[in-house]
């Protein structure tokens, strides 16, 4: 319906442009109307009004002598004109729906068939014929064969493609020829092609080049130097994506086309699978695995970070990192691949004091998939040291920053595609001490907040894999502290206090997504140093408070009435994502206080 209100249209338009046209010298006889369309994935010519009306490539036709014009009007897709080579007419080309051209000439004084094409897409089938006098079609040149499955043209087109990390982006860039040095490159070949591509990893991490419609998934390439090669032959025209298939690498950057023929797609191959980049659906739902028996606890324990600093003046200090791939429990029965500093989430607390030199090693283990590095929000300098830090699996990397600014900082990963390494486990916490220290205090302890992207729902048990649709989605399974389901509700790893005791929590939020309204059901916080400035002076009373991901906060209480009390995100549907944490404080009931019964059904 809407396609012939348009042909309606170009009649209209087609028949006052026509009449409007200036006189010439001849009369023109015979006028014809030409419209672009698109029919199975191709583009074609389709007359419009009259005998040709609705003719795919019509057959137009003259009397010897004859004087004729061809109105051609734009459909809206594709740039387009209208050649006759014999007669060495050619018109204007045409690019906006609507936009029209049109050529008028005298057809010769003999029988003869005149072919007609698109200059653009003649070899595609977008040509015809003009039958001049008694001529009939079976004589005429060929109009639109049909395309028979392709044979190799003999022809072999070689790329060789480098994998890099260039403006903060993974990417593949072009290794000579036409390529050469280009960033993700237009890959072009023509139908029937033998298509060799060898593909080197540059940087040394873990790389591959998938291109879905011609069936290509190329081994797994690692290691700086070390490449692998691959080919395939050019069945069909289109334009398609090749890309990096490593989880979060296409994401990062790591995808680019190649054109096959003129890059239209065929009815077989168009329209395209939507791209990654859209905010659709995730992938449908991957079935977990068998959970690995060899998952460690990668939960970092709340108690492990180190003491205060004594009284003392600014020193060198040297602070030691490995990014560790390992298999973690997430839940009972639920185990998950972390990427981590020092093989638990968060990394280990750093601790030093302003006026500090600090001299950062960042190794990367050899087993490692992924290049990995270290970005300290409390640095002053190019990335906060992910600039210095890129660092390939078996490699090392080291730099030194001083300590300006007193606060608590989170530190990441900052490789491409820096949430994914986020998500992953790569985040901590870095203290920088005031001059005087802090005030003491009888506890403290070490807590931060992230998600977790699994393909598989919250609850699943089994090997989860990660998801890096939900991840561009913001769209996590699990929400947690210190890495795993409720891993602070357990024996092993909950907060423990006595009556009386001040408690200090020195809270971040790694995310990489969302802001945390940190709370503990029960306690009201005596001081929040919001947004972890220690040189600011604290607000008191405080019930909630909010940290963005990235930042931090330190609050400190005193407990008096023993008990059992939860800290949460006060956005409590994460509770049930497997966001909580106990802290038991033991002692002496205090009535004054507090004076109750518990009784069943409490939420808390």
């Amino acid at each position: 319906m809407k396609f012939s209100k348009f042909l309606a249209v170009l009649l209209l338009v087609g028949s006052l442009l026509i009449a409007c046209a200036p006189a010439t010298a001849s009369v023109v006889n015979t006028e014809y109307i030409l419209t672009t369309a698109l029919r199975d994935g191709k583009f074609v010519y389709l007359g419009v009004d009259g005998a040709i009306n609705g003719l795919v490539n019509p057959a137009l036709h003259a009397k010897p002598g004859e004087r004729i014009t061809i109105l051609l009007v734009n459909s809206g897709e594709g740039t387009h004109d209208i050649v006759f080579p014999k007669l060495k007419v050619h018109s204007d080309k045409i690019t906006k729906q609507g936009e029209t051209t049109s050529v008028t000439f005298t057809v010769p004084d003999d029988d003869v068939a005149l072919e007609y094409y698109d200059s653009g897409y003649e070899k595609v089938g977008m040509k015809g014929v003009l039958l001049v006098g008694n001529v009939i079609a079976k004589e005429s040149e060929p109009v639109a064969e049909e395309v028979s499955a392709p044979v190799a043209s003999g022809q072999t087109v070689e790329f060789t493609l480098e994998s890099g990390l260039m403006d903060g982006k993974m990417v593949f860039i072009g290794k000579g020829g036409e390529i050469d040095g280009k960033v993700n490159p237009d890959l072009k070949a023509n139908l029937g092609d033998l298509v060799k591509i060898t593909l080197a990893s540059g940087e040394g991490a873990v790389h591959n080049l998938y291109l879905d419609e011609f069936g290509v998934k190329s081994p797994d390439v690692a290691g700086q130097g070390n490449i692998v090669s691959f080919e395939f032959t050019v069945d069909q025209e289109g334009t398609f994506n090749y890309y990096c298939a490593i989880p979060g690498h296409r994401q990062a950057g790591m995808e680019g086309k190649f054109i096959a023929g003129l890059g239209v797609a065929t009815a077989e191959n168009a329209p395209q699978k939507p791209s990654y980049t859209g905010s659709g659906e995730s992938t449908p739902v991957v079935a977990a695995g068998a959970a690995d028996p060899n998952a460690v606890d990668i939960v970092r324990d709340p108690t492990d970070l180190p003491g205060p600093i004594p009284k003392r003046g600014p020193e060198k200090l040297t602070v030691n990192l490995e990014t560790v791939e390992l298999v973690g429990k997430l839940a009972d029965g639920t185990t998950y691949k972390y990427w981590t500093f020092n093989g638990k989430v968060p990394g280990p607390f750093i601790r030093v004091r302003v006026g500090d030199t600090v001299e950062v090693h960042l190794k990367n283990l050899p087993e490692s998939m992924m290049a990995h590095s270290v970005d300290f929000h409390a640095v002053t300098g190019p990335g906060g040291g992910a600039a210095a830090t890129q660092t390939q699996p078996g490699g090392e990397t080291m730099f030194t920053f001083r300590a300006l600014n007193p606060g608590v900082y989170v530190y990441h990963c900052a490789t491409p595609m820096v949430a994914h390494h986020i998500a992953n486990g790569m985040y901590g916490l870095i203290l920088v001490e005031p001059e005087g220290g802090l005030p003491p205090v009888d506890r403290e302890f070490y807590v931060m907040q992230g998600e977790l992207y699994t393909a598989q729902p919250f609850g699943a048990t089994g090997a989860l894999t990660d998801d890096t649709t939900k991840l561009l989605n913001e769209n996590p399974e699990y929400f947690v502290l210190n890495g795993a389901s409720l891993a602070l509700v357990s024996d092993e790893h909950a907060l423990r206090a006595k009556t009386g005791e001040t408690v200090r929590i020195f809270f971040g939020v790694g995310g990489p997504n969302f802001t945390s309204s940190f709370h503990v059901i029960g306690e009201i916080f005596d001081r929040v140093f919001d947004q972890a400035s220690l040189t600011s002076k604290p607000l008191t009373d405080v019930q909630t408070t909010l940290v963005p991901p990235g930042g931090a906060t330190m609050v400190e209480f005193k407990v008096e009435v023993p008990g059992r009390y939860i800290l949460v995100d006060h956005a409590l549907s994460r509770l049930q994502r497997g966001l909580a944490g106990y802290l038991y404080v033991e002692g002496d009931p205090n009535l004054e206080i507090f004076d109750g019964v518990a009784v069943p059904g409490s939420g808390h």
